[in-house]
């Protein structure tokens, strides 16, 4: 979108006039180019005179949470199947924290993958790609599951992840599966009841595994009993992985938990309702 980019370039140098007319217009250009300006955020921003750079964090710090609700609009909008994983996960970190470096994050995943990709082996079983992943993830860079902590909501964000290294299954998980992506490699989710895994699965091989306990293994068999202990229905269903509609969903239910049970939040606990209406009445229809 070069000509919706350039468009928005030139508005914002009009973020020092007083004009309501301008300044309404300002606005309504960063609610419809919500994603984009999400996103790239910092690139605007540094493109801007300094006195402008100050106006502009204040008008989005006006906007957050209107940024963030139509940031998810454009990219359910613009997906033709399943949401866009990253990008939405981008969007929840956003919310959480507005000076959150989007691009930042893509890039850090993009070095972490980089380095995992050193050494990593070209043809042979899918359990040696996933013991070199793992190898890479919970020892060279120290990534562990937040088991003294569960309900801290960090462990749900992205570049809380990133920065103290703790999470719970889910956020672990998509962080695995971003960097698997990044490799070319088809790793899926799996919602067990209590518990996020992941499957490497391809036309020959499906293995299960647990990035919360450093990639331990788990046959099929496993995961089933487990599903019958657990009175699961859908058994079948679930262990064939899910989407990121799912994830996304089960991201935000997990916040919607701490919030209301944890660490009470009634404003938060709205908004994150509002975007689960968001992701069902985009999505819901279109997978039953």
């Amino acid at each position: 979108m070069p000509d919706a980019k350039a468009k928005l370039t030139s508005v914002l140098k009009l973020l020092d006039d007083e004009s309501a007319e301008i300044q309404r217009i300002l606005q309504n250009q960063l609610r419809e180019n919500a994603l984009e300006i999400l996103i790239n955020k910092n690139s605007y921003r540094t493109g801007l005179e300094k006195v402008n750079q100050t106006q502009f964090d204040i008008l989005l710090g006006g906007l957050h949470v209107e940024i963030t609700t139509q940031a998810f609009k454009n990219l359910f909008c613009n997906a033709l199947e399943d949401v866009d994983l990253e990008s939405a996960i981008l969007i929840i970190s956003y919310w959480n924290d507005p000076t959150v470096n989007c691009a930042e994050l893509r890039q850090e995943l993009d070095r972490m993958s980089k380095s995992i990709s050193t050494n990593l082996p070209k043809t042979g079983h899918p359990l040696a790609f996933i013991d070199h992943i793992s190898h890479y993830l919970f020892r060279e860079f120290s990534i562990s599951g937040n088991t003294e902590d569960y309900y801290n909501p960090d462990n749900s964000f992205l570049d809380k992840l990133l920065e103290t290294k703790k999470g719970i299954p889910i956020t672990i998980g998509i962080l695995y599966m971003l960097i698997s992506t990044r490799l070319g490699l088809p790793v899926y989710g799996v919602p067990l009841p209590g518990h996020f895994i992941l499957k490497f699965h391809n036309d020959e091989d499906e293995i299960f595994f647990d990035p919360f306990y450093e990639g331990k293994v788990y046959s099929r068999q496993m995961c089933y009993r487990y599903l019958l202990d657990v009175n699961a229905e859908n058994r079948e269903q679930i262990l064939n992985g899910c989407l990121n509609f799912d994830i996304v969903t089960r991201v935000l239910k997990n916040l919607h938990l701490v919030y209301s049970s944890y660490q009470y939040d009634s404003e938060k606990i709205k908004q994150i309702e509002s975007f689960l209406e968001l992701l069902e009445s985009h999505y819901g229809t279109q997978y039953d």
